[in-house]
């Protein structure tokens, strides 16, 4: 995946800080409301061997679409949404405010 400017969603899994591009992102919904959503579901901490923790109060889904597939990742905690430039990204992480996260590749995640 290229890292270009623009929109990405923050978000937190095992207390590690990680974004998603925004143009793939077709909703968000709280954990309790994935029952009513009728599609795949990935647990993100699972996906990418993250030490296992009871999921807290904030877990959302973030449902993506990719290729025509939409699936939704669990995620611990939304952080919201951040404008990126070209210069904020530094060896494979986005640094914005403060923080840097790891970009996920949407397409890589889906099996």
């Amino acid at each position: 995946m290229t890292l270009r400017a623009g929109r990405y969603i923050t978000f937190r899994i095992a207390r590690l800080d990680f974004a998603i591009p925004a143009d793939c992102v077709r909703r968000i919904y709280p954990i309790q409301e994935r029952d009513l959503v009728r599609i795949p579901i990935i647990d993100l901490r699972a996906k990418l061997g993250l030490p296992h923790a009871s999921q807290g109060r904030e877990t959302y889904v973030i449902a993506v679409e990719v290729e025509e597939r939409v699936v939704g990742f669990i995620v611990d905690r939304l952080c919201g949404v951040v404008k990126a430039r070209e210069r904020d990204f530094n060896l494979g992480k986005l640094c914005v405010s403060g923080r840097p996260r790891e970009v996920l590749d949407p397409k890589r995640l889906i099996p």
